[in-house]
């Protein structure tokens, strides 16, 4: 079911962009946490030094495993075999396919066993259970959002909140199936599990590599950004400056913008001109290895981790993740909504020589995390 409902005008439509300082020999590693709580990820990027080509491409094909594509019934997420194999000691990502956040029914299982379902009002009415009222900007009472906890006690079949809830899916759904990608993971190191069951698609995450030459690379040493204190980050105005320039070259770089290079740069034009960051005319050849598909969060941490450790203190070391526009939340259980591009991602730059992570997420305007 679809609902169209119109923006509110009176609502501002920026964007929000986090920006956090850790250190990678913190014990609260608190890179790797932004990482590991954003459960819906499609895309990875890694930008290293051209040299470094071949360590990390065998790295990132270690860690990057199969995910799967498979229609089933929204009573097949509740059914007590399902949990019990999939749910109950692994951690289970799923996300309905080809359904829009903004006017469709997205339905999601986060990894840590919550069926998130972010209904349109009329499903949401017919369907009868209780729920919360979105965030998302739309028309008030325009969306709501069903949360069932899969490994609650009422989740037993003899229960009587089990009882009703596989009775509205089913009166609702009935045999309706929806085309979900899923990820079975093992809940401490994220290696892929296989899914063993009827009609799933086995998808293989394909590392793709592209080569930039005379790349100017930012001089992060020489910004404030990794400041150690607030006072040698000041003006404010200037160190968010800094933090977001970095943020839109690892965007430009991943996605292979001329204008990163020097040449790029030498024939830009009047009407559209860029420079790299607090640039010390570094120009480097680097490569961006990409790998899409549904993605770990741990396998994404673990391959994060693993890189810094292998580098050296003065090689230049980025990645980028891009999660899934129409997922229902972005990072935890923070409700995410899709205004114009759906903003769903982050972006780390490592500073190893000083033993420092800058990690960026970007937000849509509405989405709840904060």
């Amino acid at each position: 079911m679809s609902s169209h409902v119109p923006l509110p005008k009176e609502r501002h439509s920026k964007s929000k962009l986090f920006a956090t300082i850790s250190s990678l020999s913190s014990k609260k590693k608190e890179h790797t946490k932004y990482i590991e709580t954003h459960p819906f990820n499609h895309r990875l990027s890694v930008i290293v030094s051209k040299d470094n080509k071949e360590d990390i491409q065998k790295l990132m094909a270690a860690h990057i495993d199969e995910y799967y594509k498979v229609s089933l019934k929204l009573t097949d997420l509740i059914d007590p075999a399902f949990i019990q194999g999939f749910i109950r000691n692994k951690s289970l990502v799923a996300l309905s396919l080809g359904m829009r956040v903004d006017t469709d029914d997205v339905f999601a299982i986060d990894g840590n066993g919550q069926l998130i379902m972010s209904l349109c009002k009329d499903t949401y009415q017919v369907l009868g259970l209780a729920g919360t009222q979105s965030q998302f900007p739309l028309e008030r009472g325009a969306r709501f959002v069903v949360t069932v906890d899969l490994l609650a006690t009422c989740m037993d079949p003899e229960k009587k909140y089990f009882r009703r809830l596989h009775s509205r899916l089913d009166a609702v759904f009935g045999a309706q199936e929806f085309e979900f990608a899923i990820g079975l993971y093992d809940r401490d190191t994220g290696k892929a599990l296989s899914l063993d069951m009827p009609g799933a698609t086995v998808c293989k995450p394909q590392i793709k590599t592209m080569t930039l030459l005379d790349v100017n690379v930012p001089d992060l040493a020489a910004t404030n950004v990794f400041a150690q204190d607030t006072v040698a980050r000041e003006p404010l105005d200037a160190w968010n400056e800094q933090a977001q320039d970095i943020f839109e070259w690892i965007g430009l770089t991943a996605a292979g913008a001329g204008a990163v290079t020097r040449v790029g740069q030498s024939t830009a034009s009047a009407i559209c001109t860029y420079s790299a960051p607090v640039s010390a005319e570094r120009f480097q050849d680097i490569v961006v290895l990409s790998a899409e598909g549904m993605l770990s969060p741990k396998a994404i941490s673990l391959v994060a981790q693993k890189m810094a450790e292998k580098q050296g203190p003065t090689n230049l070391l980025f990645l980028c993740v891009w999660g899934y526009e129409d997922a229902p939340v972005s990072w935890g259980s923070s409700e995410h909504g899709y205004l114009t591009s759906g903003e769903n991602m982050y972006a780390q730059a490592y500073l190893l020589q000083a033993d420092k992570c800058a990690t960026f997420q970007a937000c849509g305007p509405w989405d709840t995390y904060s």
